[in-house]
């Protein structure tokens, strides 16, 4: 839901990039969420829990292959535990922190008057439009095909073929769990994530439409980045998806080291790739402000420097070279004050950054994805070095 109205005391806004899009409107109507105002985030992760891996427990018993009868029966398989009781509902429950964190991102732009009044309404119409695009028809059907393709290769691409519990024999059809797991369960999981990535286009296209405003930018701003600097926070509540994500790739490794042999090391690239994309997805809309920073650096430190040039002129004519002859005295004088003042500014237009994230921003958004690597690292390396290591890089 969102909210857009303009009065006597400027624009007001309540918008949310997570109580709507791709599948919203379908769990609206079983009840999954509040019809009005879209709330309920703890009902529909317990509810999809209980959708995804409740029927393929009880399919298993029923056919054997819930603890034994196969290489990997299903209470031994920890990539589908990690998937459907900790990835999906993490998905799910991400909403909460990500929707509150981007309302007061959205709202700060206004509330520190980084909106010129003759373009709040430009501001306006790229919410509605953002709110559009979000609760696009097409997008919806598009983020369901998606994630059947991706549910199609998950199952028949890049899994164990034969002796598990969704296919007992290479070659051979599924088991009614294998149905389950493919028609159902995995594609629920494989949408939630597609989900996600198609609202980080949402959001991404919508603060491309606020960069393009002429922004109230000073490059003295004491948050040393012209003031953008709380756009960078709306990353942090982003680390609830990552964790979930990892903790899918940590069962998927720990599957291929339990019953194919695998080594640790030969998936670290795994890893890697996890938070690269991450990053890329998460962090990547707030490179959309990166040339308006640097335009605002440049043309602050060109400002500055010709201020910077008239006061140190006039200073040494006053005060080193006497040619302004005031009677004043330079004992109890402002006029040293102002020039540190001055290189104060300028220094801190100097280390401005045109990044508008500070790398507290990225840690604290990594570290819960680093979390269900941990037991994997503590086969190879003592959870005290482990744990040394992260104080580290916090510190």
């Amino acid at each position: 839901m969102a909210s857009i109205d303009i009065d006597d005391t400027g624009l007001k806004v309540a918008f949310s990039l997570t109580e709507g899009g791709p599948g919203s409107s379908v769990m609206k109507r079983l009840h999954l969420v509040h019809p009005e105002l879209g709330t309920g985030a703890g009902r529909t992760a317990l509810i999809l829990m209980a959708l995804t891996w409740g029927p393929l427990f009880v399919l298993c018993l029923l056919e054997g292959f819930a603890f034994s009868g196969v290489k990997i029966p299903f209470f031994f398989d920890i990539a589908a535990h990690t998937r459907f009781l900790l990835a999906v509902p993490g998905l799910v429950l991400a909403d909460i922190p990500i929707g509150v964190r981007l309302r007061q991102v959205v709202r700060h732009f206004l509330a520190a008057h980084l909106i010129r009044e003759d373009e709040k309404g430009k501001f306006g119409d790229a919410l509605l439009d953002a709110l559009r695009v979000r609760d696009s028809r097409v997008a919806g059907v598009t983020v369901l095909a998606l994630a059947y393709v991706a549910a199609y290769n998950a199952v028949f691409g890049f899994a164990f073929h034969g002796d598990t519990w969704y296919q007992p024999e290479s070659g051979h059809g599924l088991t009614l769990a294998g149905y389950w797991y493919a028609l159902v369960a995995l594609p629920i999981f494989q949408f939630l994530i597609f989900r996600w990535i198609y609202r980080m286009v949402v959001w991404s296209r919508l603060l491309w439409k606020v960069s393009r405003l002429d922004l109230m930018l000073t490059p003295t701003h004491p948050d040393g980045c012209g003031g953008l600097s709380f756009v960078g926070k709306g990353l942090i509540p982003f680390g609830v998806v990552l964790f979930a994500l990892s903790a899918v790739v940590s069962g998927a490794i720990a599957n291929r080291i339990l019953f194919a042999g695998g080594r640790l090391e030969d998936y670290q690239s795994s890893y890697v790739a996890l938070f690269v994309v991450g990053l890329l997805v998460f962090a990547g809309p707030v490179l959309i402000f990166v040339p308006k920073l640097i335009a605002l650096k440049q043309r602050g430190l060109l400002e500055f420097g010709i201020l910077g040039s008239d006061y140190t002129q006039d200073f040494q004519q006053k005060w080193v070279e006497r040619k302004k002859t005031t009677g004043d005295v330079l004992l109890g004088s402002g006029d040293i004050q102002s020039l540190a003042d001055l290189g104060n500014s300028f220094e801190i237009i100097r280390k401005m950054r045109i990044l508008p994230v500070q790398p507290t921003d990225f840690i604290a958004m990594v570290l819960p994805g680093l979390i269900p690597a941990l037991p994997l690292a503590a086969t190879v390396m003592p959870v005290g070095e482990i744990l040394g290591r992260l104080v580290k890089l916090v510190v």
